[in-house]
């Protein structure tokens, strides 16, 4: 027991090394990026919406306010109700002169709704560039430029970002964005360090329309939750290179609800598991703190000797520190964490990491899923309520449907 503690943490150990060294290589990309390209084909963005969201206007506006010659804008939503519609007619009144098209269309097309709203809002796009965006992130005024550039490459089919979480008050918010910009993040460039890139990620998916119509389209990706990764694993199965830009977006983060936020996390562990079932198992490897305090209790277990702990965990939580400083210096963040919720944060991850193996169910937008190990969901049925929703689910309800370009408001 003893030997294989120390195996664990001695790999583990060199994990978070290797995820410093990673960050460290990538923030030296940021800062001597040149933008050469003049590569600025007429392009599209697609915003699905579904509100009320952190920040909703201000993330709206600032793909409206783009450095970038021609581009059209599609905001869409289900229901003409939704809570972010106040921010949308207020975005559409703010910029007359932008291509700002609203499309509100109830159809669903499968279980994942974002999906659904993508293929109502995709017959209105006008542009071979189409670029997908959640509504929660945020961008600067190079955005276009810099992620649509890879695609003078031709061998290049999509390109994604990576984000930073920005919280916004709260203990809550302020321990998902440490997930994000110290776990998330830096084991997207591991993996990206080892192998070449074959997924995207839902902060930006930029792919080529003829690309998107050689996976099937949106419908293609209807009744998976994990669609943006699925985008990319098509593409890059049809032989596209999937570019993985050195632009990193701002996820607004105003979450105060423990629970919430264990729910969201739960998903999103039970999602990767089902998607890349072998490659999560071993994120347990990443767990350094957790896996050296658990060697540390091991060895004092053996040895009788308190130093052990002490000594095993206590340089780990250096070099872990080490690796939360240079995340936040890359991100150029403030306020995004502290020492002190470290070892509350890697252990959060842990158990959450546990939780994802008791199950398939998943939160989604007030309703529960399974996840099969294709990462297809199917529908949990708990009352009448929602038996409701799932038969209006298989039905093909009535279109409903509102195209208005920004000059006809």
């Amino acid at each position: 027991m003893l030997i294989i503690s120390a195996l664990a943490c001695i790999v583990s150990l060199g994990y978070l090394l290797y995820a410093y060294f990673c960050v460290g290589k990538f923030h030296r990309t940021i800062k001597d990026y040149k933008p050469a390209s003049c590569f600025q084909p007429p392009v599209t963005i697609f915003k699905p919406v579904c509100g009320p969201g952190d920040e909703m206007r201000e993330n709206l506006r600032s793909f409206c306010e783009q450095d970038y010659p021609e581009y059209q804008i599609i905001f869409g939503v289900h229901d003409e109700n939704d809570p972010a519609m106040a921010d949308i007619r207020k975005i559409i009144a703010e910029y007359p002169d932008r291509d700002i098209t609203l499309v509100i269309n109830q159809r669903l097309h499968g279980r994942n709704s974002k999906i659904s709203n993508l293929v109502n809002m995709f017959p209105s796009a006008k542009h071979g560039i189409l670029i997908i965006a959640d509504d929660d992130m945020r961008v600067p005024g190079s955005y276009l430029n810099t992620v649509v550039a890879p695609l003078a490459d031709h061998e290049t089919g999509a390109v994604t970002c990576l984000y930073s979480g920005s919280p916004r008050g709260g203990v809550v918010s302020t321990l998902i964005a440490m997930f994000i910009n110290e776990w998330f993040l830096p084991s997207v460039l591991v993996s990206q360090s080892l192998q070449n890139n074959r997924f995207c990620f839902g902060a930006t998916m930029v792919v080529r329309r003829d690309v998107l119509a050689q996976i099937g389209g949106f419908n293609a990706l209807a009744n998976y939750l994990a669609d943006d990764y699925m985008l990319g694993k098509l593409a890059a199965g049809h032989g596209h290179k999937i570019h993985l830009s050195h632009l990193v977006v701002e996820n607004v983060v105003k979450e105060t609800s423990f629970k919430s936020m264990f729910l969201h996390e739960l998903r999103w562990a039970r999602t990767m598991r089902t998607v890349q079932p072998l490659g999560y198992l071993f994120t347990f490897l990443t767990d350094t703190l957790m896996i050296g305090f658990l060697a540390g209790i091991t060895a004092y277990l053996y040895t009788q000797q308190l130093l052990w702990p002490v000594i095993i965990t206590g340089s780990i939580f250096w070099i872990r520190t080490l690796l939360h400083l240079r995340v936040q210096t890359m991100l150029n963040l403030r306020n995004a964490g502290s020492l002190w919720l470290i070892p509350v944060r890697d252990f959060l991850t842990f158990f959450v990491r546990l939780a994802s193996f008791a199950g398939n169910r998943i939160e989604w937008k007030d309703k529960s899923f399974s996840v099969n190990n294709a990462g297809l969901m199917t529908t949990i049925v708990n009352s009448q309520t929602d038996m409701a929703r799932a038969n209006h689910e298989s039905m093909d309800p009535a279109l409903k449907s509102v195209n208005t370009n920004t000059t006809d408001l």
